[in-house]
């Protein structure tokens, strides 16, 4: 038999309520070689075709994105896992890269590639804008693990859906739940952080020059329904939540540099409240937050982010790992998926 392209990667999909795009993904990865795990939170249970021995599906309705995810943790049976939303696409080549990047590179425990965001349009087109322009090449490779969270700041490039290597995966989940199994805090955006702050504690980052991801404009998602990090940090009501948090990051802390709890939450509360943008950035994104919940305001919002796609093309013109204005092998795979779902 073969080898696939992607035999030494698990690719996690945490289904939520969108069968019809998990059938898509199920569908795109086909015949890759990848193993698929999928601990789905629907309502209900999937009902498309699984019957794979490269697919493994656990259904709980209606459980936290982190607790379905450390009920799964042991079925990864690959050295690389790399997260997937139901509806993003993760590149088989990009993922491949990534992975060989890791094979040859011990010290380095992350890793990704660049970023496409995908608009399909009522006309049956598919709009593709590139993501994350200003961390092109970044890596984040100091031998401190200090030094490496203290390097995260003004560099938003989530590392939550880049390649890692399982057993890092497997401990930074293992610090997301107290000594009696108890998750220690529910936001999904301090998830993210969470996940961010763990992975560069436990080793070393790279951005590597390749197509890596596409990832669907979908209004309505988790992101618009969460409350936001910055009032969690700041609202007495969900002190419980941030404090958890904290904690989560301070035994990440330990575990990675051996300081004591008390100090490392210390420093963890330092650098979760030290800006991650540049002050510019972050008043564009208020912004642009009001304007895009404004009816009457609705006509700047779409003139704000054709500002964003044009900067976008200009910044990657000629850069083979942002296919944005060309066919390439990788886009006619995700255009297939998408116009037949």
């Amino acid at each position: 038999m073969s080898r696939g392209l992607l035999d030494n990667v698990t690719i996690l999909i945490p289904a939520h309520n969108r069968p019809e795009r998990l059938s898509r993904l199920i569908d795109y990865y086909r015949g890759t070689g990848a193993k698929l795990l999928i601990p789905d939170s629907s309502d209900i249970k999937f009902s498309g075709d699984i019957d794979d021995d490269n697919i493994i599906y656990r259904h709980y309705p209606r459980t936290h994105m982190l607790v379905k995810v450390r009920n799964v943790l042991d079925l990864i049976a690959t050295p690389y896992v790399v997260y997937c939303a139901d509806d993003d696409f993760a590149v088989p080549e990009g993922l491949a890269a990534a992975a060989s990047f890791l094979d040859a590179n011990p010290d380095f425990c992350i890793a990704q590639g660049h970023y496409l965001t995908f608009t399909p349009n009522r006309d049956g087109s598919v709009e593709f804008t590139p993501r994350y322009i200003r961390n092109f090449d970044c890596r984040i490779d100091s031998d401190n693990p200090l030094d490496r969270l203290s390097a995260e700041k003004g560099m938003y490039a989530s590392l939550l859906y880049a390649l890692t290597r399982t057993s890092t995966f497997r401990n930074i989940y293992s610090h997301c739940f107290d000594e009696n199994g108890t998750l220690l805090f529910r936001n999904l955006f301090l998830a993210e952080e969470y996940f961010n702050h763990a992975a560069l504690l436990a080793g070393k980052y790279a951005t590597l020059p390749v197509f890596f991801s596409a990832r669907e404009r979908i209004k309505g998602s988790a992101t618009d329904t969460t409350v936001p990090s910055s009032v969690i940090k700041n609202a007495p009501e969900y002190a419980d939540d941030y404090n958890g948090f904290l904690t989560s990051v301070a035994n990440s802390m330990v575990s990675a540099t051996g300081l004591s709890f008390e100090e490392a939450f210390q420093k963890a509360g330092i650098v979760s409240h030290a800006p991650g943008d540049s002050k510019s950035v972050l008043f564009k994104r208020r912004v642009n937050s009001i304007l895009a919940k404004s009816r009457w305001l609705r006509w700047a919002s779409n003139l704000s982010e054709w500002r964003y796609h044009q900067k976008g093309l200009k910044a990657v013109r000629g850069m083979e790992s942002y296919p944005c204005r060309v066919i390439t092998p990788e886009i006619e795979k995700i255009l297939d998926a998408v116009k037949s779902n």
